[in-house]
């Protein structure tokens, strides 16, 4: 819809509410309500149901409904804290319940310490949830994600000079039974990585990767959940050494490996897309504004899907000095997070954020190496995995190896967080069948209802300070995320805050 002044939202209270219903098997991101919002200047407000992609995952299927406001506005960072004072790298962040999980790699010593999984518990304190194995062979947590309410984790190595035979057992996946329990979900294939899980079309996947000489048949490939624990070989990708990424987005499931990407067919068939670039890894894939995104090893290609076995440069990121002899640079996460795409960043550990038009900004270097050499990789630093939580955008540390150390440097393995504009979210799942979302813009603050009921209020904020006035179109069923994957009925634009008895009584069936 295109910008009229009856549209002008200004400083002035606003509310947008709508009746929405999604789907219950996730075969996509589900994508925006209703935005108003210019994503080059920043400024506007969104409201979308998403949830977390953490790390190389896909989206898990919960559904969250997020609203936010933006006009160029950003705090400091702040540190949530180590999750384990010997851990070098945070694997994974995810959302389940309102709580945010973290997952951890190495640990020193035999490894009762290491492989662990965290919940956040607000400062710089988390709550242990336990050795997601209690085999020490595996020795990092690695992949994350929420399916059908419930977390899974895929274990790993995360160092992979030591990813083998020799120092290694074969992974699993394992369900949170809560306190520190984990139910053993089997092993899957003969692998040493599980980098990336996913939930599509009610189904768990899994990819797998040995990083090692030595490749087994039945490694290296996609597997799906069967139940109890057994797994489904779903084929390799093409002529893949590593599946390092999953995505779900328009029906279909995709996956980046060395290079390639490919589209799955069902069985064991998977459709070749390209390599963007020429790129020889891709560690991750993103829906932003309805559009496949990836990033890539090691040029830094940062590509959009637009057909066939066609990708469109967006940019470059990380070291693009002239002067580096060759480049060292590789995206490890994209997340979408109210209104904007930010990229986490090998070799120095920085968050960066699109500005359209093929540009990136650094936001913030989160880990910094004082012996930081271009040609040694030890002194390389990553993001490895951004997720939203709270209405603030959190953002996992590592060293570039991810090797547990006695005194490891300041800032890895940390978890760190930052306010863009003013957002909240109400962070567990929807659920099936039609629900009331009103969104309020107050002179101070904003709120959430979901089927009359209030479900969070943003911290007070300078209200003047937020100045929402933009000649971006209205949009409807599409937004930053994507167009909206389910049933959208009754949109309305109010030019005040409702209160909440006219919330409830727009909820009555």
């Amino acid at each position: 819809m295109a910008d009229h002044p009856d549209l002008a939202l200004g400083r002035e209270p606003f509310t947008l509410t709508a009746w929405v219903r999604v789907a219950p098997e996730h075969t996509d991101v589900i994508g925006d309500i209703a935005g108003k919002y210019d994503p080059a200047n920043r400024r506007g407000f969104n409201l979308y149901l998403n949830t977390s992609s953490p790390g190389y995952n896909s989206h898990g299927d919960s559904r969250h409904l997020h609203f936010g406001i933006d006009h160029a506005m950003e705090s400091a960072w702040e540190d949530c804290g180590r999750l384990a004072a010997t851990n070098t790298y945070v694997s994974s962040l995810t959302v389940l319940d309102g709580q945010l999980y973290a997952a951890q790699a190495d640990a020193i010593g035999d490894g009762a310490q290491a492989c662990h999984v965290w919940r956040y518990a607000g400062g710089q304190e988390w709550v242990d949830c336990g050795r997601v194995s209690p085999d020490l062979g595996q020795r990092s947590a690695y992949a994350l994600i929420v399916h059908r309410g419930q977390l899974y984790c895929g274990t790993g190595r995360q160092d992979w000079v030591v990813c083998g035979p020799e120092h290694c057992s074969f992974v699993h996946v394992y369900r949170y039974l809560g306190g520190t329990e984990w139910e053993d979900l089997g092993q899957v294939g003969r692998n040493y990585r599980i980098l990336s899980l996913a939930s599509f079309r009610g189904d768990l996947y899994c990819g797998t990767d040995v990083c090692h000489p030595l490749i087994h048949a039945d490694s290296c490939r996609v597997f799906r959940h069967r139940g109890g624990q057994e797994w489904e070989d779903c084929g390799r990708p093409g002529d893949q050494r590593h599946v390092f990424s999953l995505m779900v987005h328009d029906g279909q499931l995709y996956a980046g490996g060395n290079g390639p990407i490919h589209r799955y067919l069902g069985g064991t068939e998977w459709e070749y897309l390209g390599t963007p670039f020429n790129n020889t890894q891709v560690h991750c894939l993103q829906v932003y504004r309805g559009e496949l995104w990836t990033g890539t090893w090691p040029q830094g290609h940062i590509a959009r899907h637009a057909h066939g076995q066609t990708w469109e440069d967006m940019g470059i990121v990380g070291d693009t000095r002239p002067s580096l002899r060759e480049r060292i640079n590789e995206i490890n996460d994209l997340a979408v997070h109210n209104g904007s795409l930010f990229a986490g960043v090998i070799p120095k550990g920085e968050v960066y954020r699109y500005q359209g038009g093929g540009k990136w900004e650094v936001m913030r270097r989160l880990l910094t190496n004082p012996a930081y050499d271009p040609g040694h990789v030890d002194s390389w630093a990553r993001v490895p995995c951004i997720t939203a939580f709270g209405g603030m955008l959190y953002a996992g540390t590592g060293t570039c190896r991810g090797y547990a150390e006695e005194n490891p440097l300041p800032e890895a393995g940390r978890v760190y967080r930052t306010r863009i504009g003013q957002a909240l979210a109400w962070e567990r799942d929807l659920g099936d069948g039609w629900h009331h979302v009103a969104a309020v813009r107050e002179a101070d603050r904003l709120r959430l209802y979901l089927d009359g009921c209030p479900v969070g209020v943003s911290d007070a904020f300078a209200g003047p300070s937020y100045d929402l006035q933009t000649p971006a179109p209205l949009h409807l069923g599409f937004g930053a995320v994507d167009y909206f994957s389910g049933d959208l009925a009754e949109v309305r634009l109010y030019g005040r805050a409702l209160n909440p008895d006219e919330a409830a009584a727009l909820a009555r069936p």
